[in-house]
This record gives structure tokens, C-alpha cells and sequence, in this order.
């Protein structure tokens, strides 16, 4: 049932569920003792926000006649923070960063972004936002606790 479900994808979604994989092997490490495995999280974290960030670029560079100023500058601000969070503490890099997948959402909400986005790839950007959102939560309550002792 799951490899039928798998095949009946569009290329695309695959290619974003298949993108969760960098960061649950990355948490999964970083939960199991291996401090790489923060770094590896932070810095895929960065690469996919990004990458979703040039996305809504590409959007709103395809539609000028429709695109919004705050948009197009809120997408090129997050990719340049997510650029800062690299030398960011871990806690307060994660925390931006998880803000900035949440800031792109919003984003998303113009307009422009859903008569371009069909409704499966904004299904799709929901349910991956919560898997990376519910990932860089379990990788903070650690380091809270730890801040906090």
C-alpha cells in the first residue's frame, strides 16, 4: 500500500518527502549522543530553508505583473538569516531557523502563491513544515534544559 502511495506521487513530493530524511537521520543522531549530528541538522536546516526561500523568489520572479514588495523581500531576508544562523549558538540557530520556515508560510499566504501552488504542493508544504517544525522542537528541549541546569 505505501510503495502504491509512493509511486502515484508527483516526481516533486517525492522529491520533498525524500527530503526529510537528511533531517530525521541528522535528529535521530543528534538525540542519540552525537553532537555532529546537531551540526549536520543546523546546517541542512539552513540548505532546505534556503532553497525554499529561492523558490518563493522564482514565484515571484515569474509573475513581476503580480508581485508583492514585502514578499519578495521577506524571501531574500530569510535566506540571508538562515546565512546568519550558521554562526549562531545552536538554541537561538535552530530557534530562527524554525522561525523562518514559519515565516515563509506566511509568505505563502499572498495571493500570488496559492493561485500558483496547487492544492496538493500546499498540502504537501503543511505536512513537511510540520515534520521539520516538530523536528527542530525535539532538538531544542534538550538544549533548554540543558541552558537551563
Amino acid at each position: 500500500m505505501l510503495a502504491s502511495w509512493w509511486r502515484e506521487l508527483p516526481l516533486s513530493n517525492r522529491f520533498g518527502y525524500a527530503g526529510l530524511l537528511p533531517f530525521l537521520a541528522m535528529a535521530i543522531l543528534a538525540l542519540a549522543g552525537f553532537s555532529w549530528g546537531y551540526d549536520g541538522f543546523k546546517v541542512y536546516s539552513i540548505v532546505i530553508l534556503a532553497f525554499m526561500a529561492g523558490a518563493c523568489w522564482g514565484v515571484e520572479q515569474a509573475h513581476p505583473h503580480r508581485m508583492a514588495k514585502l514578499p519578495l523581500t521577506v524571501s531574500i531576508a530569510v535566506s540571508l538569516v538562515a546565512l546568519g544562523a550558521y554562526f549562531l549558538p545552536m538554541v537561538f540557530a535552530l530557534s530562527v531557523l524554525l522561525a523562518g520556515y514559519w515565516v515563509l508560510l506566511w509568505v505563502e499566504r499572498d495571493p500570488l502563491f496559492r493561485s500558483v501552488y496547487s492544492v496538493s504542493y500546499r498540502h504537501l508544504r503543511w505536512v513537511l513544515s510540520g515534520v521539520v517544525t516538530l523536528l527542530h522542537l525535539l532538538l531544542l528541549i534538550p538544549l533548554l534544559s540543558i541552558s537551563q541546569a
